[in-house]
C-alpha cells in the first residue's frame, strides 16, 4: 500500500486539498455541473500544457506558445474572412503556426540560443503578427462550426474536450512509444549519448518546436471555437501557466523527465483554483496574487517533495 502511495505525485494530494478548501467555501463547488465547467475551461490551456511539456522534456520552455494560440485564431477568422471557408482556414493557420515553431527550433538548435530568448522574441514577432491583422482589434466571423465544436456533447462532454483527449492520446503515444518521444527525453537527459549514438539531434530539436507549435495551432482552433472571433490576446499568459502545470504535473527542466498525465493534473489545479475563487466570490483584483501564490507553493513543495525521495 505503501509503495502505491508513493507512486502518487504529491500534485494529487494538492488537488484534493483544493477540493475540500473550496467546497467549505462554497456549496455550488463540490457540484457535477461545475466540475464539467472546469474541465470545459481548463480544455484550451490544457492542449497547450502537452506542448510545452515536450519542451520541458528537453530542457527549454516555449514562451511563443500562448501568441502562437492567439495568432491561429486571428489568422483562422482573417482567411475566413477573405473568402476561405472556414474549415480550410483553420487548417492553413494551424500549418502556417506550425512553421513559426520550425523557425523557433532552427535559431535555437542551429543558431545556439537559449530556447527562453528566440520563443521570446517569436512571442513578439507572433503578437506583432496578430495586431498588424486585426488593427488592434478582434476579428468576428460567424460560424455554426463553432457551435458544433463547443456545444455539440458526446457522452455528456463537448468535441471541444474530445479533441484534448485525442491530443492526449497522440502526445503520449509519441512520447512513449516512439524513437521520436524517446529522442525527445533523451535531448533533457543525455543529450551526449544521442549525439555519440548518430542521432540528428538537431533535427530532433526542432520537430520538437515544431510539433510543439502544431499543438499551440490545435489549441488555437478550440480556442477560435469558444470566442467565436480572432482576438490577438486571448492566450496572453498561457505559456507560463503551460509551464506551471508541466512543472506542478511531475516535469523537471533539469532531467529530461515528466509525462502528459502529469501535465494535466497541473492544468487542473490552475483551474480548479481560478473555478474556486470566482465561485467563493473572491475579489478579482486578489485572484492573480492568490493564485501565483498557491501555484509557486505547490512547485516548491513538490520540488522538495521529490528532491527528499531522489535522496532516498
Amino acid at each position: 500500500m505503501s509503495k502505491v502511495l508513493k507512486k502518487i505525485p504529491p500534485v494529487a494530494y494538492m488537488l484534493l486539498i483544493m477540493i475540500i478548501v473550496f467546497s467549505l467555501m462554497s456549496p455550488r463547488y463540490l457540484t457535477p455541473a461545475n466540475f464539467r465547467n472546469i474541465l470545459i475551461q481548463a480544455t484550451p490551456l490544457m492542449i497547450v500544457a502537452f506542448g510545452q511539456t515536450c519542451i520541458v522534456l528537453t530542457q527549454g520552455t516555449d514562451l511563443s506558445l500562448g501568441a502562437l494560440v492567439s495568432f491561429t485564431t486571428v489568422f483562422s477568422a482573417w482567411l475566413a474572412n477573405k473568402g476561405l471557408p472556414i474549415g480550410v482556414a483553420i487548417i492553413v493557420a494551424i500549418c502556417v503556426t506550425t512553421l513559426l515553431g520550425v523557425i523557433n527550433g532552427i535559431v535555437v538548435a542551429h543558431g545556439k540560443v537559449p530556447p527562453f530568448i528566440a520563443t521570446y522574441g517569436m512571442q513578439n514577432i507572433a503578437n506583432s503578427l496578430s495586431l498588424l491583422l486585426t488593427s488592434g482589434a478582434s476579428i468576428y466571423f460567424y460560424s455554426p462550426f463553432y457551435q458544433f465544436i463547443t456545444e455539440k456533447n458526446i457522452i455528456g462532454l463537448p468535441i471541444m474536450v474530445w479533441v484534448a483527449v485525442l491530443v492526449f492520446i497522440m502526445v503520449f503515444i509519441v512520447l512513449n512509444r516512439t524513437k521520436f518521444g524517446a529522442y525527445i527525453h533523451g535531448i533533457g537527459g543525455n543529450r551526449e549519448a544521442l549525439e555519440l549514438a548518430g542521432i540528428n539531434v538537431k533535427r530532433v530539436h526542432v520537430a520538437t518546436f515544431a510539433f510543439a507549435a502544431f499543438i499551440a495551432g490545435i489549441a488555437g482552433f478550440i480556442t477560435l471555437c469558444r470566442v467565436e472571433s480572432g482576438q490577438p490576446t486571448v492566450a496572453t499568459g498561457w505559456e507560463f501557466q503551460a509551464v506551471a502545470a508541466s512543472l506542478l504535473g511531475g516535469s523537471s527542466l533539469r532531467e529530461g523527465k515528466g509525462n502528459v498525465t502529469g501535465t494535466i493534473l497541473g492544468v487542473l489545479m490552475i483551474q480548479m483554483i481560478k473555478n474556486g475563487l470566482n465561485v467563493s466570490g473572491v475579489k478579482a483584483i486578489m485572484q492573480n496574487a492568490i493564485i501565483g501564490t498557491v501555484v509557486l507553493a505547490a512547485i516548491i513543495i513538490d520540488a522538495l517533495v521529490r528532491n527528499r525521495a531522489s535522496s532516498k
